[in-house]
């Protein structure tokens, strides 16, 4: 790490506890009681503000320390809050309004992004441009506008200084993280040094417009076929990696019900629309939009279209994952405890000594209650039965691949956003829809076409790869051959890796010679040095000799030292850090 950076991250950390700080204190003062209200009398008296001080809810606190915090911690806020039900309805409620309600930044700064992006001011790039921002998210703030050929746009602003900001707090998450895991067996079981290492690389991704760009081209392709649901399209003139200009989209988001409604839509055809779309992305093309929360969806009541906003965030899985997250869904959808257990294992990697045995038991005894629900109840597959299947792979030293734990976050967020539609939709029904649209859609890309392209394609893979080896494949059959001509196999033993111990070795031998050459002298010069300094004693005449050598032999001895200190801390040197690459 550099030494700016490093001075980047101190300040930024302290800034980070500063503000903990306060809002701890002011937390801490503002419960209900003589010293609460003779502080807010005093405020009152101070400031005269327009509406009386009064106590802030623990929900309000906490969404105002996140937006003080900024970014990161407003997108760590909002992933929270996608899973509202697992929140107490306030905290839900609350966190709800970090997808929309973040404090945006001045237009000046808008318009000093633009020029030094894009080569000119807003007023000139565009017939009209809203100085007034649009929405303003974590990551970045829209402002409406208008081409010169008349078409309506958003212009995407990046935050000013938004990298190093994220940079620094992602590794300062980072770092407090590693010191968890040392003191906390939850915490290295669930990797999370590695999931928040995971997530603020990805962050850093989406502050790349090119990017996100490319993706909303490339997911309005895998889309194409499902009527009713679109991605904004990016214009490339008037975009960089820090701005960018989109088409704009005037919808509502999936929870408000009653104007949906109003307009003469029918939800439970958007809701279907958003399944088939989230199974064509995932199972179908395993090329996926990754953070589908409600914030991120609009449906434009005039037409019905259901339109997915801030493709930054994506995932994409291989095809043997997407036959695996197929097969997970069918054995939910049948009620199958061993094999959704079975599944679940397939999908996952041992990070320490696992119990195969005692984990099916496990996972049987403690997911039948879910999976076999009583008569005329659903099965809660988001609240219940997912959760529990991850705390129980956990237990049992086994970790989700990480674009699998995407895609899973991800049909989440879908499931809740039909479940805002149709709430009736809930539990089990979102996994019947997905597989039947899953069987519904297969036909249409499983086709002899299609097949005979992913074999061309993977076999040329195979021929480029045998083409770049073949060399060395020739001259090693030629060895063989000349080897066998001879009468024997000569076999070659790599030692390479050994020369560097051998050489430790070596520099530790001759470094303890050399220690005990200087003792030898140190001593033998001290006691030449002091017999020499008696009067009466015949060795007088080489008592400054003596003391030269002792002078001589204990610099060399301290030069030594220092020199073996030295190559101590070189070879216990650590390699370069993951964070240091953010």
């Amino acid at each position: 790490m550099r030494f700016g950076q490093r001075v980047e991250e101190r300040l930024r950390l302290l800034r980070v506890y500063d503000t903990i700080w306060a809002y701890g204190i002011d937390a801490a003062f503002d419960r209900e009681g003589v010293i609460a209200r003779t502080r807010w009398r005093m405020q009152d008296w101070l400031w005269q503000p327009e509406v009386a001080p009064t106590h802030v809810a623990a929900p309000v606190r906490f969404r105002l320390l996140l937006q003080e915090l900024g970014p990161t911690y407003v997108k760590i806020g909002q992933i929270v809050s996608s899973q509202g039900r697992a929140l107490p309805a306030d905290w839900a409620a609350e966190l709800e309004k970090l997808q929309s309600e973040v404090r945006p930044f001045p237009y000046e700064e808008v318009r000093g992004r633009i020029i030094a992006d894009l080569g000119a001011p807003p007023d000139e790039l565009y017939a009209t441009f809203d100085t007034t921002p649009l929405a303003a998210a974590s990551l970045a703030q829209v402002h409406r506008a208008t081409l010169h050929d008349g078409r309506q746009v958003v212009v995407k602003v990046q935050r000013p200084a938004i990298h190093n900001q994220l940079r620094s707090d992602v590794r300062i998450l980072v770092r407090m993280s590693r010191g968890l895991e040392r003191r906390a067996r939850w915490a290295r079981d669930v990797d999370l040094s590695g999931v928040l290492l995971e997530f603020g690389t990805t962050l850093l991704r989406e502050l790349d417009y090119t990017i996100e760009a490319y993706n909303a081209r490339r997911l309005n392709r895998v889309l194409e076929p499902i009527q009713g649901l679109h991605v904004p399209e990016a214009i490339p003139d008037l975009s960089s990696p820090q701005v960018l200009t989109l088409e704009f989209i005037d919808g509502v988001k999936p929870i408000r019900t009653a104007e949906i409604d109003a307009a003469g839509l029918d939800r439970e055809v958007l809701a279907d629309r958003m399944i088939r779309g989230a199974v064509k992305m995932m199972i179908i093309d395993g090329f996926f939009h990754a953070d589908p929360h409600p914030g991120n969806v609009l449906i434009e009541l005039d037409s019905g279209r259901l339109t997915m906003l801030d493709t930054g965030m994506v995932g994409e899985l291989s095809v043997q994952n997407r036959i695996k997250l197929g097969s997970l869904m069918l054995v939910i959808r049948n009620r199958d405890v061993t094999g959704l257990a079975q599944t679940l294992r397939s999908l996952s990697a041992p990070f320490r000594e696992t119990d195969d045995a005692r984990f099916y038991k496990d996972f049987e005894r403690k997911l039948s209650p879910y999976l076999d629900p009583p008569p005329g109840q659903k099965i809660e597959v988001v609240s219940k039965v997912l959760p529990a299947s991850m705390d129980l792979l956990r237990e049992a030293g086994y970790r989700l691949d990480p674009q699998l734990t995407l895609a899973i976050k991800s049909l989440t967020q879908a499931e809740a956003i039909t479940t805002a539609l149709v709430p009736e939709w809930s539990g089990s029904e979102f996994t019947r829809r997905a597989l039947d649209a899953s069987f519904d859609l297969l036909p249409a890309v499983v086709t002899p076409e299609a097949m005979k392209a992913v074999v061309i394609k993977q076999a040329s893979y195979v021929v480029r790869e045998a083409a770049q080896q073949m060399p060395s494949f020739q001259e090693g059959a030629v060895k063989w051959l000349e080897q066998l001509r001879r009468g024997g196999l000569r076999v070659e033993l790599d030692t390479s890796g050994l020369d560097k111990q051998v050489k430790q070795l070596r520099g530790i031998a001759m470094l303890l010679a050399l220690a005990i050459l200087i003792v030898g002298l140190v001593i033998g010069s001290a006691i030449a040095a002091g017999v020499s300094g008696l009067e009466e004693s015949p060795l007088a005449s080489v008592r400054d000799f003596s003391l030269l050598i002792f002078a001589g032999s204990a610099l060399i001895g301290a030069i030594a030292v220092v020199y073996l200190a030295w190559r101590l801390i070189r070879s216990n040197r650590k390699p370069r850090d993951s964070i240091d690459r953010l």
